[in-house]
């Protein structure tokens, strides 16, 4: 498995990527509709569109075709705003090993935390992220295209931890 900074080539299969997570996941969450018939094109703009700063840190996992990725926004301490693996890859280490090479990313970058939120009842992204040495930071409502999801917050705040834990 390749990991690497994302090109702008890599856009189209992101928004794909993005889009097929949240319609697995999310269908306790968002409206059929939306998934169904909105979210496809919704993300295709969205990535196209995406502006990436030069400290933000959007990486992909690729073997024979791109099997996920990372996006993280460069802040003072920066949010890891996307994680996601393809169904047939996940299990497999792709999300840990795309965490930690952001996290190598935002330390290199003089960062010294990170943080992400992880939808309420996505319990398969919480142990990860738990597993990996997050800490629980309280629960926001966040607006998913104009639904109020509930959201916990889940921070590292040594950086170190989950470089040192993802490896």
């Amino acid at each position: 498995m390749n990991i690497r900074p994302a090109e702008d080539r890599d856009r189209p299969v992101i928004a794909e990527i993005h889009a097929r997570s949240w319609q697995e996941n999310y269908r306790d969450y968002l409206s059929e509709d939306l998934l169904d018939n909105q979210l496809s094109g919704m993300m295709a703009e969205r990535w196209r569109n995406a502006e990436i700063g030069p400290q933000d840190i959007v990486l992909v996992a690729e073997d024979d075709r791109v099997q996920g990725f990372v996006a993280v926004w460069d802040e003072e301490m920066p949010y890891i705003d996307n994680l996601h693996v393809r169904s047939e890859g996940r299990s497999k280490g792709i999300g840990r090993k795309l965490l930690a090479a952001a996290a190598r990313a935002a330390k290199a970058n003089g960062r010294k935390g990170i943080w992400l939120h992880v939808v309420v009842g996505n319990d398969r992204a919480r142990r990860l992220y738990t597993r990996l040495g997050g800490a629980p930071d309280g629960i926001e409502d966040k607006d998913l295209y104009g639904t109020m999801v509930p959201n916990e917050r889940i921070i590292w705040r040594d950086i170190d931890i989950l470089v040192e834990q993802s490896n």
